[in-house]
């Protein structure tokens, strides 16, 4: 199996894409807003505090009156502490490194230049130049705020919302037309007509809309030209089909091997029509009924046990469900049809719930298809090997695939290891069926 780390749908890969490409730009703007705006704060503060700092060493070390250096030191309240031993000044023991502010001082006092940042009553920076290697000076630069600003929080929340909001409806504007198009895809798969889709949202998914559109016409409209070629043919094909059973009356009984052979080639002429006449009217029309699905199938196991011997049935309870009863009845019909002409009786009918699916099965006695090829046998005038016969007109799986797949289910051939063909339909069960009954 095939891995893959990206999502399979496209709503998932696009929701992904665009939420790569909103990381990315809140890296940039954290980038940009940390150079542009948070580097030129930082240095903006230490030009000042290192203007203040030369300043201080310039008053103790020249002949500024004493009263004017105090003053000094009062209006910027700077300190300065003297290094004396182990000991370190109240406040550096429990302050910590700021690289950012280190890296700024370093172009206005030299590199050796350190500085750190205390957190306690106000912000304080500690700064100890290369010139001055055994003091320490003390400067507060900012008042504690201990609350996280209301607006920052607002800010922030706005941002994220309107980056997903718009995120969300990008995606779902590109998503909403594809997912009605695959929709009617399958409608159209099933037989039915889905109508012209509504051919909004980009250039390109217009044009796409456009196209499907314009297909699905062209298939409505050649269903519609098969369907009337098929049902006219059989329909004309009557007529002199009657005429060759009346002139087959008037055969004398010398003649009644050739009757009887006439009689049953007749009959599978009538039978042949039938199945074209069922093949284009298979039921996409009917109404979706709910009823017993035992029943109908007891119904048509009864109707096929007065031509046929061997029918054996094996129903387990199944609640109701919604089904179209004359293509059900048709579906199951040609399964026992098949299963005596193409097989062995005794023919097993059963039904079970599967799997979250009702399963119904035909098991004929026969001897199986040898290199059964599913996919074929469902194709219109396709029929399985000459050891099952060779007789009628290959519609019969044909028709039983369109009416399974009507029904939202699937039908599976397969030789049983007991020996004979089985023929299985699941559709899908409704787990709420129960509380209708």
């Amino acid at each position: 199996m095939k891995f893959s780390i990206l999502p399979k749908s496209f709503f998932g890969r696009n929701s992904l894409l665009i939420a790569i490409l909103l990381v990315i730009s809140h890296l940039i703007s954290y980038l940009t807003v940390e150079h542009y705006v948070v580097d030129r704060k930082d240095r903006t503060i230490m030009y000042l505090v290192t203007n203040q700092i030369k300043l201080q060493y310039i008053g103790s070390e020249t002949d500024i009156p004493k009263n004017l250096s105090v003053g000094f030191s009062e209006t910027t309240e700077l300190e300065l502490f003297w290094l004396t031993g182990n000991s370190l000044p109240e406040g550096l023991d429990r302050s910590e490194d700021h690289l950012a502010y280190t890296e700024a001082a370093k172009e206005f006092l030299g590199e050796g230049t350190i500085v750190k940042v205390e957190i306690s009553d106000r912000i304080y920076v500690w700064v100890n130049e290369p010139s001055h290697p055994e003091y320490w000076i003390r400067m507060p630069i900012g008042e504690m705020d201990s609350g996280v600003p209301i607006s920052l929080i607002i800010f922030s929340g706005m941002l994220l919302f309107l980056s997903l909001a718009g995120a969300w409806l990008l995606v779902h504007q590109l998503h909403r037309p594809l997912k009605r198009l695959a929709f009617a895809a399958r409608e159209i798969g099933r037989g039915d007509y889905p109508g012209k889709l509504k051919e909004t949202g980009p250039q390109e998914l217009v044009s796409v809309t456009s196209a499907f559109n314009q297909m699905a016409a062209d298939v409505h409209q050649l269903e519609e030209d098969r369907t009337l070629l098929l049902a006219g043919i059989s329909h004309d094909l009557r007529t002199p089909i009657t005429r060759i059973r009346l002139s087959v009356e008037f055969l004398t009984e010398q003649d009644e091997e050739l009757k009887q052979g006439l009689i049953a080639d007749t009959q599978d002429m009538d039978d042949i029509i039938d199945q074209f006449i069922g093949y284009v009217r298979y039921g996409s029309e009917e109404k979706m009924e709910r009823g017993d699905i035992n029943e109908l199938i007891t119904q048509v196991v009864d109707a096929a046990a007065k031509q046929h011997s061997g029918i054996e049935t094996q129903l387990a309870d199944i609640p109701k469900q919604k089904f179209k009863p004359m293509a059900m009845k048709r579906l199951i019909s040609n399964l026992i049809e098949n299963a005596f002409r193409y097989g062995k009786a005794p023919v097993l009918i059963s039904s079970e719930i599967d799997n979250e699916s009702v399963k119904i099965s035909v098991r004929d006695n026969g001897k199986g298809i040898v290199d059964l090829d599913k996919a074929r046998l469902f194709q219109p005038f396709a029929r399985g090997d000459k050891a099952r016969g060779g007789k009628g007109s290959g519609l019969g799986l044909a028709i039983v695939q369109r009416i399974a797949e009507m029904h939202g289910g699937t039908i599976i051939l397969n030789n049983h290891p007991e020996g004979g063909l089985e023929a299985c339909l699941e559709i899908p069960f409704e787990k709420d069926s129960q509380a209708a009954i």
